[in-house]
């Protein structure tokens, strides 16, 4: 059988986090209020390295439910805002580490256009060595793994902003403020069934994990609710999205 080599080198990109509203309001603002809530639902006192389960297993749990909340919805503050200065004649670079797939949206800040993203196969097709692509304005772009490919490759160090769901995978796990209070009164609900579970406490485990997964159903009916009350749209024609293209003079 044939090996393959694998890869000695990889692509590294510094995204910039765009400002975000910060839902600091309410009990739980911050990591360690919610490892209070969590501790007094267990009763076993203060977590620390030595309890049964330490600190550290439940600030894994918060952090693990955090990311299962934002896998699960699309809601709009699960979205988020990077932007990227690109190198000259570069046409790969690295997504987010907090990218989670989805709907994205790629705007060239420098010269105020939109960029037009197309599947990986139609992109395949059309340039099959981006190198080989005159350097310019990059008008396409394609995502391929956890990787954004530009076409033609950028001519000078132009802004991009990349719009995407999140994964909840923060660069610090105890960012927790672009979750409302009720999602992270949730994650607590969440990391005390794992909590019980780790101490083999199972009808506790049971009772708290399925408050979560009812709380998780509320939820999803009513972002479903707000989903559809913002498809009051029609289609743009060829010509209308021509004319939203160029709307705003290049600078």
């Amino acid at each position: 059988m044939s090996d393959i080599t694998d890869s000695s080198t990889t692509i590294g990109t510094s995204w910039t986090e765009n400002t975000i509203p910060a839902f600091t309001n309410g009990p739980l603002s911050s990591l360690e209020t919610c490892v209070s809530e969590v501790q007094s639902k267990l009763r076993r006192g203060t977590l620390t390295t030595s309890t049964a389960p330490t600190l550290a297993q439940v600030q894994n749990w918060l952090e693990r439910k955090k990311m299962e909340i934002a896998e699960a919805f699309g809601f709009s503050y699960a979205r988020k805002y990077a932007y990227v200065t690109l190198v000259a004649a570069q046409y790969r670079y690295s997504l987010p580490p907090d990218y989670a797939g989805g709907y994205i949206s790629l705007v060239d800040t420098t010269h105020n256009r939109s960029i037009v993203i197309i599947d990986k196969a139609r992109y395949d097709q059309i340039l099959p060595d981006p190198s080989d692509e005159s350097s310019g304005e990059v008008t396409t772009a394609c995502i391929k793994n956890m990787e954004l490919w530009l076409a033609p490759p950028p001519s000078g160090t132009d802004t991009l902003q990349l719009e995407y769901q999140r994964s909840g995978a923060e660069t610090t796990n105890d960012d927790y403020s672009w979750l409302p209070g009720i999602m992270r009164y949730r994650c607590c609900d969440g990391a005390v069934a794992e909590a019980f579970e780790s101490v083999h406490m199972w009808a506790e485990s049971d009772r708290y994990a399925g408050k979560f997964e009812m709380g998780l159903q509320k939820a999803k009916r009513a972002d479903n609710r707000k989903r559809w009350q913002g498809k009051r749209h029609t289609a743009l024609n060829v010509f209308q999205n021509d004319n939203a293209q160029n709307y705003q003079s290049s600078s």
